[in-house]
């Protein structure tokens, strides 16, 4: 493992040891869906991470958290497709109370934290997003100011051992290098999800009630205009949930205007209350 490396001619800074060729690998993949998988090859060059996570914090005043979550992604070398469900999950019902990122929210500058699950209350969320898959400790990156930030966490599985205070300082100076290109990477490529806290958005419980509601009135969806929804009752805006089901935005509106014609409503809020009318 290579970390940190003394530059003599820099009077005591340091200078981050990389190897060209994953670190091109990572630049010729900004804008494509290999991108965060270089970043997490990348990444694990230096500190060994089970998984690596990307996301973007925009302000929105029209948010109830005042702020919209963008996941750009996450990458294992070792177990993606649980990581990939694991994290579906936590940007789906869990990133806007997560403890560890509300006070980093529109803080300008680079900011470094750490978490370990035995700092975590017992509950649903340390069950499912810590315990069941087996993450024991994460690190995190914040970087940006008051308008936009870029978060990279990195995971490990219990019975690892615990990030040292020269992977940390490794990882604080990826910064230069790696932030540039997320900023570039969202600005060419769509999140993977986002996430943003509506208030009027429905409970789990009656979202239920639209599919039952669905199967009562026998109104027959199409796989695309059910999601689509649901995203919406979840708080979604159109363009949000277009970015979520990765489709163009004039396609999501044709999924929305047949869906309302099936449901005979024409706005969001008729639709709150077509599901909520037997609630």
């Amino acid at each position: 493992m290579r970390l940190l490396h003394p530059d003599p001619a820099a009077h005591g800074h340091y200078l981050v040891g990389v190897r060209p060729d994953t670190l091109g690998a990572a630049i010729r993949a900004v804008g494509t869906p290999d991108f965060i998988g270089a970043v997490t090859a990348f990444v694990n060059d230096s500190i060994a991470a089970d998984a690596v996570h990307l996301e973007r914090w925009r302000t929105d005043t029209g948010s109830a958290s005042g702020h919209v979550v963008e996941w750009l992604g996450s990458g294992s070398v070792r177990r993606a497709a649980d990581t990939l469900r694991v994290m579906d999950l936590y940007y789906h019902d869990y990133c806007h109370v997560d403890p560890l990122f509300a006070p980093l929210r529109g803080k300008a500058g680079t900011l470094l934290v750490q978490r370990h699950i035995d700092g975590l209350a017992n509950g649903e969320f340390r069950r499912r997003i810590f315990d069941e898959p087996g993450i024991a400790q994460e690190c995190v990156l914040v970087h940006g100011n008051a308008h936009v930030q870029y978060a990279l966490g990195l995971a490990r599985a219990g019975g690892q051992a615990a990030f040292t205070t020269d992977e940390l300082f490794h990882f604080r100076q990826m910064v230069d290098l790696l932030f540039p290109m997320f900023e570039l990477h969202a600005r060419t490529y769509a999140a993977r999800r986002v996430a943003s806290a509506a208030p009027n958005a429905l409970s789990h419980a009656g979202q239920a009630g639209f599919d039952a509601r669905l199967e009562r009135q026998d109104v027959q969806l199409s796989r695309r205009e059910h999601e689509i929804c649901r995203l919406m009752l979840c708080g979604r805006s159109v363009p949000e949930a277009a970015q979520q089901l990765d489709v163009k935005l004039s396609t999501a509106e044709s999924y929305v205007k047949r869906a309302f014609a099936k449901l005979g409503v024409r706005t969001r809020r008729e639709l709150f209350d077509w599901v909520l009318v037997d609630c």
